[in-house]
């Protein structure tokens, strides 16, 4: 690993990304029991444990924060890493949200949309995974990053094509606009996931970049 300077760092670098990972089981099972049951208390509680997962990433990631500003790296890997650190946090944290806002709302999705919501969902998850495989090929070799970061683009493309179908549906519909609005909220809300998992693989492509020169 071209950061590894000391085992440590490559210790919770790989710790880190394991609780994101964590963050987002989480959040598919979760989301099984809202779809099963709707949103009881099992889901609330489904809920929370997202929201402890999504802590316990901020807290690994801040003790690296502190290891790196103690300049436990050279100054350009070191800013790399930061930067590639603060654009990864935002993928559990909006896990976290799109959990929180059906959670606290006591979301009811229409049933016939049920199916849809779901492809959203499962699309954006597997956003998360391939950019986390960018990141996994950044850290061991770097020639390798382009077909995984372009994987990552062509996921975040289907999300958004699922998204306006999606909304068009719901503008069809002859119901009150609050309900669509906040129908639609949802609908941007998870996309969020595919093009924050985006962002993270074009840092992901310009810091391989860098490594390569």
């Amino acid at each position: 690993m071209f950061w590894a300077k000391t085992v440590r760092v490559e210790k919770m670098l790989s710790d880190y990304f394991d609780r994101c990972d964590d963050c987002y089981r989480q959040f598919e099972s979760a989301f099984e029991t809202y779809f099963a049951h709707g949103p009881t208390d099992s889901f609330a509680e489904s809920v929370l444990e997202i929201h402890r997962a999504e802590g316990a990433c901020d807290d690994l990631r801040r003790e690296i924060e502190y290891l790196l500003y103690g300049k436990a790296l050279l100054p350009e890997s070191r800013g790399d890493l930061l930067g590639l650190l603060e654009t990864y946090d935002k993928l559990p944290n909006i896990a976290e949200t799109v959990a929180f806002l059906f959670s606290c709302q006591r979301m009811e999705l229409p049933t016939d949309l049920h199916s849809a919501y779901k492809e959203l969902l499962r699309v954006n998850v597997e956003s998360y995974d391939l950019a986390r495989r960018a990141v996994d090929a950044l850290m061991t070799n770097p020639r390798a990053t382009l077909h995984a970061t372009k994987d990552v683009e062509h996921k975040e493309s289907e999300s958004d094509r699922l998204e306006r179908s999606l909304i068009v549906e719901i503008y069809s519909r002859d119901i009150p606009m609050g309900e669509k609005l906040g129908l639609k909220e949802v609908v941007l809300l998870i996309g969020t996931i595919s093009d924050r998992a985006e962002r993270l693989a074009d840092r992901v492509a310009i810091t391989a970049i860098k490594r390569q020169i």
